[in-house]
């Protein structure tokens, strides 16, 4: 009885407005078209702000990751910034013309891989060495002679018990410093984990020990209103996929997908070829970005997946969640910025590594807008 009359009251609540029409399902516009750039030396803040202003907009880019690292100048740890490491002021210009521009400014650290290059520590091992999770364990030449997935790079020590303690309040600079409301963590590529060594994590289970350093990240995060954003290839099983050690994890941490909360941001880098990877995380309940670098083609077919995913999902009801989390694009690259924007505009000294990333950038965010100008359908 109460059901016939609940369905007899809709059409006179919805002609009084009470309920509310349902958003229409745009799944040719995607909610996130990012581009991920390297943070300017001091002498190219202006250059760089020009191209955020000038170009970003024109191309469609709505959100912008800058890959600050110890390239800034901290008040809670100075010890630790890089030489020539930008200023308040500096930070503070691109701050605006992300703004003047429209665009979403996400700031980006490594905080748990990629602590070292080559041989050389970077500047929070230099500081605090006791953080390395392998003391003892460091090749000269990493990813020859300590075995093809056994090192690439340094990791901290997640359990170790400084470790928070010095993360947090650097975290907590970025996020107010960029006026951001989002933290793109890193934690790709992270080879040694669980180290037998290690008076903490040796003989753990290393997916245990990777849920557990998310998790803590992703509380504190929470805790102060900021969105995780996190790199994808940890939580993909390498051996299954035969994505082997970079684009996923040989280590056994991809079992830690299970484990960790849905509202962090998975940024699925894939840059040789287009596995379906992104509908994997969106199937798991996650918001994804496909993320390319510098071949157009691997790009366009990482586009062309999440606009038939997102297409797809209007056919059916309980498909539109996943659909909706294939929230989109950013596309990468890992070179100077002052080098990227010069081969973008064709200009000065570049290599060819760099036109390769800015025609793809260039390629993709063209598709991006035919694709946008495109009727939706629901």
């Amino acid at each position: 009885m109460m059901k016939r009359t609940l369905l007899c009251l809709l059409p006179l609540l919805a002609a009084a407005g009470v309920l509310a029409q349902a958003p229409v399902f745009k799944w040719n516009k995607l909610p996130v078209r990012g581009l991920l750039m390297s943070v300017p030396a001091r002498q190219d803040v202006p250059m760089f702000c020009d191209f955020v202003r000038n170009v970003l907009p024109k191309e469609g880019v709505n959100t912008l990751a800058v890959r600050i690292e110890y390239m800034y100048q901290f008040k809670s740890h100075p010890e630790l910034a890089e030489k020539n490491a930008l200023s308040e002021s500096d930070i503070k210009q691109i701050v605006k013309a992300c703004r003047d521009a429209g665009i979403r400014l996400i700031p980006t650290m490594n905080l748990m891989a990629h602590q070292s290059e080559q041989t050389e520590m970077g500047p929070l091992l230099k500081q605090y060495p006791q953080l390395d999770e392998s003391p003892d364990y460091n090749p000269p030449v990493p990813w020859k002679n300590g075995g093809m997935f056994d090192f690439y790079s340094k990791s901290l020590c997640p359990r170790h018990p400084d470790l928070l303690k010095i993360l947090f309040p650097l975290m907590d600079e970025l996020v107010e410093v960029c006026e951001a409301d989002a933290l793109h963590v890193g934690l790709d590529e992270v080879w040694i984990i669980g180290y037998d060594k290690c008076p903490r994590c040796g003989g753990a289970d290393r997916s245990e020990i990777f849920a557990e350093y998310v998790n803590a990240l992703h509380a504190h995060l929470k805790q102060k209103g900021v969105e995780m954003w996190m790199w994808s290839d940890r939580l993909i099983d390498g051996k299954t996929t035969n994505l082997l050690a970079w684009q996923a994890s040989m280590n056994d941490t991809h079992r830690a997908i299970d484990r960790i909360p849905k509202d962090i941001v998975i940024t699925d880098w894939k840059y040789e070829s287009a596995p379906p990877t992104p509908a994997y995380f969106a199937l798991k309940g996650f918001n994804v970005l496909a993320s390319a670098c510098s071949r157009t083609d691997v790009a366009l077919a990482q586009l062309d997946q999440v606009l038939a995913a997102r297409k797809d999902g209007t056919r059916a009801d309980f498909a539109l969640p996943v659909a909706s989390r294939m929230q989109g694009v950013l596309e990468t690259m890992w070179i100077n910025s002052r080098e990227f924007i010069d081969a973008y505009h064709g200009k000065g000294q570049y290599r060819a590594l760099a036109k390769d990333n800015a025609d793809t950038f260039k390629a993709l965010f063209k598709a991006v807008r035919e694709a946008d100008g495109k009727a939706a359908s629901r």
